[in-house]
């Protein structure tokens, strides 16, 4: 057949080809039959190896990942019990039931992120006298959402309702606590502090002195600035501190925070030793949040609280970012009184509840501007020996045995009562109690009898002295023992 044709005007073309589109269709898939019937067995296996491998890939690395979780799960569940149980452990290993009746009712869990602590330091190293009191009594005001704490110091000898026993020393509603109770001592020192202070308590934390050293060696020391020296002061501890920006290990801290002998303040002065060491060891360990965690893990064996390890973690970062003037100290605003021939501690009411309210409001009252604000005395140093004894320490007449003499310091001159007091125990006096006059406007020291009988006692501690003015009391003054001795201007005279 001819391919070219003619159009209308004569002109020729070539025509299209015919195409059999149903052979062209059949050779196609003729061809894709040919090569599915070749590859497609070895393809699609390959293929479903390569899924069936990336499934299993993606399920081991999932059973891994969630092994792995699991595991690290355990880990510190296992961990935080194991922090726990030592947080909850007190120092003879017994671990405090916190939901017995001695506990039940006594720390009340907060419904905001402010609440109070209860701060406690007992010295159990010297057993002989039996069930420790409380050194150290600290109720501590903490403002999460402002970062901000309140310390205020509770003097141990402070004139107190303690629940149950009438009005006694607070340092002693640990005792009568254990004595009630095997392990009631915190209890009622929280029930005791609550009542008096009138707030509710929701945790607290005990440590006592031997724990103490080990807790702040465990800090690596803590950083204070002491502001004179504390030379020779052996009640406090076995080492001297000289004044100046320093680290203190766990023996010169606990040194630091005991000294109160030969203060003119006496226990004043000692509880702003302690809480400027408290501020700094919060400085401590809020300094690095990376080691929050293994901090509390090195003193959870040496601290006794009632807060499991979370909540301390969780306190401790909310606290991050504290400035140092955002912790307050206080102590109990109060004065030295008789009641029936024994020295408390007395709180001014008022100012007591004023100072609480106050606190708890988020007004913080100003430091406290009266002659225990906390200022070490510029003249004071630790006196290492008694005074002399003007008779070359010979015996007299007098059974010195069988009787007892209180001292108290009339002068302001640091340990002077103390000196005093150390003769004549060495003497052979008895020695009742040691402290300060409400004044130091004592010119002449006293030596105070009660009845005639006891007057020739009364000249020998004059001879022992070597000055001094002898009087009958005639109920003029209070005292337990048989002598009073008022230390006067003339000590160093």
């Amino acid at each position: 057949m001819n391919s070219y044709a003619r159009n209308a005007r004569g002109k020729k073309y070539r025509s299209p080809r015919q195409v059999n589109l149903v052979s062209a269709r059949s050779n196609y898939n003729t061809e894709i039959i040919s090569l599915s019937r070749t590859h497609s067995a070895e393809g699609y296996a390959k293929t479903r190896k390569k899924r069936i491998r990336k499934k299993s890939i993606l399920l081991a690395t999932g059973i891994t990942l969630a092994s792995l979780l699991a595991a690290a799960v355990v880990t510190i569940a296992i961990y935080a019990l194991i922090v726990n149980d030592r947080l909850g452990t007190n120092s003879h290993g017994e671990r405090i039931k916190w939901d017995s009746s001695a506990y039940r009712g006594v720390f009340i869990e907060p419904e905001t992120d402010e609440f109070w602590v209860l701060l406690l330091g007992i010295d159990e190293r010297d057993r002989s006298s039996g069930i420790p009191r409380t050194d150290t009594i600290i109720l501590v005001r903490v403002d999460l959402p402002n970062k901000k704490l309140a310390l205020i110091s509770i003097p141990r000898d402070t004139y107190v309702s303690i629940p149950g026993h009438g009005k006694d020393k607070i340092n002693a509603a640990y005792t009568y606590g254990e004595l009630n109770q095997r392990g009631g001592g915190i209890p009622l020192v929280a029930k005791t502090v609550s009542e008096f202070a009138g707030i509710d308590i929701a945790y607290f934390a005990m440590v006592n002195f031997d724990d103490f050293e080990k807790l702040v060696d465990s800090l690596g020391g803590v950083e204070v600035d002491v502001p004179v020296d504390i030379i020779g002061d052996r009640l406090a501890g076995d080492v001297d501190i000289h004044s100046g920006l320093q680290t203190l290990n766990g023996e010169a801290a606990l040194t630091f925070v005991r000294s109160r002998q030969l203060y003119n303040t006496g226990d004043y002065q000692r509880m702003a030793n302690q809480r400027t060491f408290l501020q700094a060891m919060t400085k401590k360990v809020l300094s690095d949040p990376s080691k929050i965690t293994s901090t509390i893990t090195s003193i959870s064996s040496m601290t006794l609280t009632n807060m499991d390890l979370m909540r301390i973690i969780s306190i401790a970062m909310a606290m991050q970012g504290m400035k140092e003037n955002a912790i307050h100290t206080y102590h109990v605003p109060s004065m030295t009184d008789w009641v029936g021939g024994t020295s408390y501690v007395v709180a001014y009411d008022y100012l007591w509840n004023d100072m609480i309210k106050a606190i708890e409001s988020g007004n913080y009252p100003p430091p406290q501007q009266d002659k225990f604000a906390g200022v070490i005395p510029e003249s004071y140093v630790a006196i290492e020996n008694p005074a002399a004894d003007r008779t070359a320490g010979k015996q007299t007449n007098i059974k010195t045995g069988d009787y007892i003499v209180d001292v108290r310091n009339g002068c302001g001159v640091p340990g002077s009562a103390r000196s005093i007091s150390d003769m004549l125990h060495i003497a052979g006096y008895g020695v009742g109690n040691v402290s300060n006059m409400n004044a130091f406007i004592y010119e002449t020291t006293l030596i105070i009898y009660k009845s005639d009988k006891d007057k020739a006692v009364a000249e020998d501690i004059k001879q022992r002295i070597g000055y001094g003015r002898i009087i009958a009391s005639n109920g003029a003054y209070d005292f337990s023992g048989n002598i009073l001795v008022v230390v006067g201007n003339d000590y160093y005279n």
